[in-house]
């Protein structure tokens, strides 16, 4: 069924003060975006954003639910399983440190250190409900039992690329998008014991 007009112009209207709101965060950093920045750059009124939004952390955990999602779907497929090998792991930490640095103020809403508490708990809740959705939809598509509790690995995975995440976005620790990718994949599969052969 197709959108009324009315709908159609209410949706527009809620997807631009998210793209907003999403450019001003770019621009000047979570902390200094105020709901007038966002709404002169959507060029809509103040009323207008509470319309759509009770306050500004509300509109961007909504922008991070999108990024979230656009990237799950990016390195799930449409299909929302895939085959879990050495490969798709790395190929989906380059993803997802490449989405981070293309979203670096976004994601410091989340992972920096001065990161708001209630997104960095739905982050890290939302991060980890897509990881055990991952792991659990393999593992029954290949009956293969899995080492541990879905539930427990995405809290590992989770917790890991947090840390992480945060530290590399605040850092310049020299260390590219495939690097990182190379360094969380082969930690998952072959924990922190010196380096041997096996790494290689």
């Amino acid at each position: 069924m197709s959108l009324s007009r009315h709908a159609q112009r209410k949706a527009a209207t809620h997807q631009s003060l998210l793209d907003a709101a999403r450019e001003m965060i770019a621009d000047k950093g979570y902390n200094s975006v105020e709901i007038l920045d966002i709404t002169e750059r959507a060029n809509v009124s103040k009323a207008t954003f509470y319309k759509h939004f009770a306050n500004k952390e509300e509109c961007v955990r909504e922008l991070m639910e999108q990024g979230f999602d656009a990237l799950a779907e990016e390195i799930l497929g449409k299909q929302g399983h895939v085959s879990i090998t050495p490969e798709w792991v790395h190929i989906s930490f380059s993803r997802i440190f490449g989405w981070a640095e293309e979203n670096r103020e976004l994601l410091l809403v989340m992972v920096g250190g001065g990161a708001s508490t209630q997104l960095n708990a739905f982050g890290r809740s939302y991060m980890a409900q897509i990881i055990e959705r991952t792991i659990v939809t393999e593992f029954v598509q290949t009956a293969q039992p899995p080492r541990f509790p879905a539930k427990v690995t995405a809290q590992l995975i989770t917790g890991i690329m947090i840390q992480l995440l945060g530290w590399w976005l605040e850092t310049d620790t020299g260390y590219s998008v495939d690097e990182m990718a190379q360094i969380v994949a082969a930690t998952l599969r072959y924990g922190v014991a010196p380096a041997t052969e096996s790494w290689a």
